[in-house]
């Protein structure tokens, strides 16, 4: 290779890091924002109509909606934006995560690209339909326990309402919400945060109440059938008004199988596992005290449980059933 060619492959490989250090600098900017990513084609469907309200619940949406929302945080599967008055959050679907990437689209001209296509997009939209069926489980089921306030997953076009969001660069966007799929939530503090609080103030009582409203909320959820499939609770966990929340509600499924001692007991095991690690650590009080909750709920098989078993993702995998 003579020096012209090593010239040009250092200029080729000058220019790719300069456009991969683009990329990555326009995500840390934007956090991959833009009003494309939250807007679908998606059609009607049935399975997504949710109840009427009652006038008290419809005047906390208009007390949510009628006010702008700014960009919060990212997540797997939304971006989340909170209210001016910090009371509410309202979430739209990251919709590039469940489309096929573009590019496959222009090689599908190629037999293994198609069939790979084909493939991708049916599990993009299987993916879709299981968050959807979470979120209605989260609205329909266990209002109190996720702080969901308000769910549309369905355009309308006879309902016109518009808000101002503003960016993660600060840039104001008008919005019209009958035209966009996104959930509403009461914020919440989360549930580490909340114990480093209490801790803080010396209000030990408070935390464990908080600790025996957790596991409470937790073993009801299981016997009505329900189960977050998303063990991380440190993360996904909020406090409303002295009352554990999920603040991620986009894995629940309902599976009468979780109604099991059996099953229950173990899953609430691994979902509390780390943050039983975190209160040993940081307050060993507070992990001394959900030890004897936990071996009190469990029972002797609490000794004999292995060690956190999703490894995976740190998620479970119970399947869903209908629970039409």
């Amino acid at each position: 290779m003579n020096v012209f060619q090593y010239k040009w492959l250092l200029i080729l490989i000058m220019t790719c890091m300069a456009g991969w250090g683009a990329i990555k600098l326009y995500y840390e900017l934007t956090g991959g924002f833009t009003v494309g990513t939250i807007t679908s084609d998606l059609s009607y469907d049935p399975r997504w109509e949710t109840p009427l309200l009652s006038i008290k619940q419809q005047e906390q949406v208009d007390r949510a909606l009628s006010q702008s929302y700014s960009y919060l945080a990212r997540g797997c599967q939304s971006y989340v934006f909170i209210s001016q008055d910090g009371n509410y959050v309202i979430k739209f679907f990251k919709f590039q995560h469940f489309r096929p990437k573009y590019w496959i689209s222009l090689l599908n001209f190629i037999p293994f690209v198609k069939e790979y296509e084909e493939r991708n997009r049916a599990k993009k939209k299987k993916l879709l339909e299981t968050s959807f069926k979470s979120l209605e489980i989260a609205f329909n089921s266990l209002r109190d326990e996720t702080g969901v306030i308000f769910l549309h997953l369905n355009k309308t076009n006879d309902w016109k309402r518009t808000i101002m969001i503003q960016d993660k660069l600060g840039l104001s966007h008008e919005l019209d919400l009958g035209q966009l799929e996104f959930v509403v939530q009461r914020h919440a503090e989360n549930i580490v945060s909340s114990i480093e609080h209490m801790m803080e103030a010396h209000q030990e009582i408070e935390a464990k109440q908080l600790i025996d409203r957790l596991l409470a909320m937790l073993v009801s959820e299981y016997l009505r059938g329900f189960a977050d499939n998303d063990h991380a609770l440190m993360q996904n966990t909020g406090v409303l008004d002295g009352y554990p929340v999920h603040i991620d509600v986009g894995q629940f499924i309902y599976n009468p199988i979780v109604k099991n001692p059996e099953v229950y007991k173990k899953e609430i095991f691994d979902k509390t596992f780390f943050f039983h690690q975190w209160l040993e650590k940081h307050y060993p009080e507070l992990g001394s005290y959900l030890k004897d909750k936990l071996v009190s709920l469990i029972g002797p098989d609490y000794f004999l449980y292995p060690a956190y078993r999703h490894r995976e993702g740190g998620i479970g995998k119970i399947p869903a059933v209908s629970n039409q």
